[in-house]
């Protein structure tokens, strides 16, 4: 079987089905994920506000959840072409529905990747308002969590980071979105035939 060079190339992560990383980092998670997703595409990783596509250049926007809501992602959809979406919040997403439930308050429709990761949480970082709310937040958290026998690791996170004020996800995992933005023709390079 022959392979092309587009398909060595995806392989080494020089083709990708994006062209640029778009973020709004609230306390660095966001900023985290597109480091490293920009590492391992090779793509350029850039804040919204400094973000600049050519107009046919396809976007992954990463950005933080307030109340359910991706920051900054309607001033992404009107400015890029988004294709891909990364949702990231202290609060476990490894249930069924949290895709579901992000795709619904965000209005993102199925022909958009989406995906819901766990981000760390700094509440050094926070301006006073987010100061006050996560203040109270965090105490129900707790107190949901507390005692709780055989924690998934995510709620573990959240407890801790909830509890402390401070504290990373229980992984920062991007594997299934690189594989995502290498796209279809990425399979054939890992067939390691050469």
């Amino acid at each position: 079987m022959e392979i092309g060079l587009k398909s060595i190339l995806i392989g080494k992560g020089c083709f990708t089905m994006i062209s640029c990383i778009v973020y709004s980092s609230g306390t660095g998670s966001c900023e985290k994920y597109a480091g490293l997703l920009s590492a391992a595409l090779h793509v350029p990783a850039k804040t919204l506000k400094n973000a600049y596509v050519r107009p046919s250049g396809e976007v992954l926007y990463i950005g933080w959840l307030m109340n359910g809501k991706i920051q900054g992602l309607e001033a992404a959809k009107a400015k890029f072409n988004v294709t891909g979406v990364v949702q990231v919040g202290m609060a476990p997403v490894d249930h069924a529905d949290a895709e579901a439930k992000g795709r619904e308050k965000n209005q993102v429709p199925e022909t958009v990747a989406y995906f819901c990761r766990q981000g760390a949480f700094d509440m050094a970082k926070l301006n006073p308002v987010f100061k006050a709310i996560m203040a109270i937040i965090n105490k129900k958290t707790v107190k949901s969590l507390e005692g709780k026998a055989n924690m998934t690791a995510q709620e573990q996170a959240v407890y801790n980071m909830a509890k402390y004020g401070k504290g990373d996800p229980a992984e920062w995992k991007i594997d299934d979105i690189v594989a995502w933005a290498k796209g279809p023709d990425a399979l054939v390079s890992e067939n390691k035939m050469f």
